[in-house]
């Protein structure tokens, strides 16, 4: 309230000082003129407004304009929910079954945010996260990926969100065994990308293999053409570090999962916990509103996971509303 009295306040005086030397503006803008100054200064009111409506899935209502947040999935990001260890829960990747997880990451790159439900700590292995994160980062999408898990026998509780790329690091460098695979496996990605087609080729075939080539490239021909769409592979250097750390930790050490315990041990100083429960009183519910300056923010119903949502994009949504109505 003392924000907006202040916009208020200064807008006025320079609109007075404006019409008292430069004679602008004239009388039949003075109208519109006020308009647009009290609007401005209602801003720090509908911040205001967005969280005291919050409330066990209250309901901010303008004439005929309604945001529920009871309807909080309706206005959040467009998300998935991973599958566990990207599709493949139970065993070390091979070559034979590495195709399989294309999908998953095909999808989760067209979606602003997924869901990681860590389950009771079994569900996810590091390394499979580790892939994920990888193309994530490569691609720029997802933009968000939040965590949900098993906590205190409730299950999909919310315990975070972050960027791909901050998390890719801090994994990345949690095990030397991870950055050396890595980036033997971008090497190996980064050779074949240099390989033109051959004429004449059929679509379906893989390109020969080139004289120059060295190392472990030759032995993943079989995996540049995408056999479902019969194009080049986009998703190749997942799929060759998927393979890679399958065949050099899946299978030789005993793999790491991800508790509760463990994402915190790894992302804390990047994982994101502000969020917003339905069922908490206004005055808290306002407090984390404005508790830091992320641009998004989770939406929770008791601790369990609803949606994650763009502050911006809901005072936008009032302002405009206000402005049409006028």
């Amino acid at each position: 309230m003392l924000s907006a009295a202040g916009i208020l306040v200064v807008l006025t005086a320079i609109f007075v000082v404006l019409r008292l030397r430069l004679n602008w503006p004239d009388k039949s803008s003075e109208t519109v003129i006020f308009i647009g100054i009290l609007l401005i200064s209602l801003l720090p009111l509908a911040a205001a407004l967005i969280d005291a409506i919050i409330e066990r899935g209250g309901v901010l209502g303008f004439k005929d304009f309604k945001l529920d947040f009871s309807q909080a999935t309706k206005i959040g990001m467009g998300e998935i929910t991973i599958p566990t260890n990207i599709g493949i829960p139970s065993h070390a990747i091979t070559d034979n079954d590495s195709a399989q997880i294309l999908d998953t990451l095909r999808k989760a790159i067209t979606c602003e945010a997924v869901i990681i439900d860590l389950e009771e700590g079994q569900a996810w292995w590091e390394t499979r996260l580790l892939v994920l994160l990888a193309g994530a980062t490569r691609t720029g999408k997802p933009g968000k990926l939040v965590f949900v898990g098993t906590d205190g026998a409730v299950r999909n509780r919310f315990q975070g969100w972050s960027h791909p790329d901050e998390l890719f690091q801090r994994l990345l460098k949690s095990n030397p065994q991870y950055s050396l695979i890595y980036h033997r496996a971008m090497a190996v990605a980064r050779q074949w990308e240099l390989v033109e087609p051959a004429p004449g080729m059929p679509s379906p075939f893989p390109p020969p293999i080139p004289t120059w080539m060295q190392g472990l490239a030759a032995s993943y021909q079989s995996m540049t053409r995408d056999p479902s769409t019969e194009t080049p592979n986009e998703m190749l250097p997942e799929q060759i570090l998927a393979v890679e750390l399958g065949r050099e930790i899946e299978t030789q050490v005993q793999h790491k999962t991800i508790s509760i315990a463990r994402l915190e041990e790894l992302f804390r100083p990047v994982l994101r916990k502000n969020s917003i429960d339905q069922c908490w009183e206004t005055e808290r519910q306002i407090s984390e509103f404005f508790a830091d300056d992320s641009s998004h923010i989770a939406i929770t119903n008791k601790g369990k996971y609803v949606a994650i949502i763009e502050k911006l994009k809901i005072l936008y949504a009032i302002v405009k509303t206000l402005v049409e109505k006028k």
